[in-house]
């Protein structure tokens, strides 16, 4: 009997392999996260549209000053009758700190007082601060009093041009006060005589002498010292003469119009004696006012620019024997006038130790100048072990002179090695040595 089998009934489509459970929850979530992407999105809200943002004020601007004084004000005046000037093109608001306070505080309805005017000038770095101040202190004052600036506010507007260096600024400034103290006219004689407008300051002294000659003593004297020293620059003798009999006959002949007559002088060329003679006067009056050492050192320089080495060593003499405290610059002058003294070397010799003695008591002995002066004078001498240690008790980087001095000093004394070893240092450090240096070095090592 035949076996009969039972047919498997056909399919249509394989089936599909059975995954394991995990895979098999990892293939149902991409289904379903295709499938949610099919469907159709809904359409986005529209978000209201945001309002514009307010415009900005526009910044307020300084008044500038033009040629023409303005007496009105064009930051805040609201009244109509009054017509503004009209401004320059090319006037732009300030942007410095000034500027920006007086900005705020005209926008706050704050009225500034002079005080702080004075503050703001006093900070302005240029010109043109100083005359975007000027112009706001010029139109509230035209406002609240008839257009008068104070003296110390007009006083301060003046030396602020004049530190910023526009000399014809302060000088308008200076012709539109109605009443000039003794301060305004210092300040402007000084403002000539630092800009080097020498004549100009002496011809402003000769007018202050004419119609104010009633002025108080600090401000005289204020003014007197920069004439002076504008007289000294500019071979003014005639002229510092007057001004002579003018501060003897007040008794001033002290303190800096003193040393200023002094250094006049001496910067004269062959008017040593005259110097000494105002030195003389001011000894008279030294219990009451010290005389200062610039008066002391200008003499001694003086005298040693004229070979007048003897009169120079008196001076400093004299100096020491009034308590006069040495600075590095009387020590230093006298130093040169020691070296290159070629009369009694033994004894002024003896007077450069002592002179030495004193620095090394007052730490100047560690000053660049004072110990130039020190090697300079042992190396004129021969006394190469001092002048070393006066170069090596140099604090810091000695300059140029001082390692010319010693250079020359080993070659003259017959070590050439070590000049040129100093030669090599001194390359090293940064100097290149003079050239006639290099050759008298040369020249002695050959020998």
């Amino acid at each position: 009997m035949a076996r009969c089998s039972h047919a498997k009934p056909p399919s249509c489509a394989t089936a599909p392999p059975r995954l394991p459970r995990r895979r098999r929850h990892l293939s149902a979530n991409a289904i379903s996260a295709s499938i949610s992407t099919t469907k159709s999105r809904l359409p986005a809200l529209n978000k209201p549209a945001k309002p514009p943002p307010p415009p900005l004020l526009s910044r307020p601007k300084l008044p500038v000053p033009t040629s023409t004084t303005t007496t009105t004000d064009t930051a805040g005046d609201k009244d109509p009758t009054k017509k503004p000037p009209p401004e320059p093109a090319s006037a732009r608001p300030s942007s410095s700190g000034a500027g920006d306070v007086l900005r705020l505080m005209d926008a706050l309805g704050l009225p500034p007082d002079d005080e702080l005017y004075i503050s703001l000038l006093r900070d302005c770095a240029d010109a043109s601060e100083v005359a975007a101040v000027h112009a706001h202190v010029a139109c509230r004052h035209a406002r609240d009093a008839a257009g008068v600036l104070p003296p110390p506010l007009g006083n301060r507007v003046m030396l602020s041009y004049a530190a910023c260096g526009d000399i014809g600024a302060a000088r308008r400034v200076f012709d539109e006060m109605p009443a000039r103290n003794s301060l305004a006219w210092a300040t402007m004689v000084s403002a000539y005589s630092d800009g080097s407008f020498h004549r100009d300051a002496m011809r402003l002294f000769a007018l202050m002498c004419r119609e104010a000659p009633g002025l108080a003593d600090n401000g005289l004297a204020h003014a007197t010292v920069a004439v002076l020293r504008s007289c000294a620059r500019a071979g003014g003798v005639r002229l510092g003469e007057q001004v002579q009999a003018l501060v003897v006959k007040k008794g001033r002949v002290c303190g800096d119009i003193g040393s200023a007559l002094v250094q006049l002088y001496c910067e004269s060329g062959g008017l040593q004696k005259r110097a000494r003679q105002v030195l003389a006067m001011m000894m008279q009056r030294h219990c009451q006012v010290p005389v200062p050492e610039a008066a002391w050192t200008s003499l001694i320089t003086a005298c040693h620019r004229d070979s007048l080495l003897d009169e120079a060593i008196d001076v400093f003499r004299d100096m020491a024997s009034a308590g006069v405290p040495r600075s590095s610059f009387s020590l230093s002058s006298i130093l040169a006038v020691f070296a290159e003294s070629k009369n009694h070397q033994q004894h002024h010799g003896c007077c450069g130790r002592q002179v030495h003695a004193d620095a090394i008591k007052r730490g100047m002995d560690t000053n660049q100048f004072v110990g130039s002066g020190l090697v300079h004078l042992y190396a004129k001498q021969g006394r190469l072990a001092d002048a070393t240690r006066a170069f090596q008790a140099i604090g810091g980087k000695p300059d140029a002179v001082c390692w010319n001095a010693m250079a020359m000093a080993y070659a003259r004394g017959g070590r050439y090695r070590e000049a040129a070893r100093v030669m090599y240092q001194m390359k090293a450090a940064g100097m290149n040595p003079s050239e006639e240096m290099t050759d008298m070095v040369r020249l002695a090592c050959f020998r």
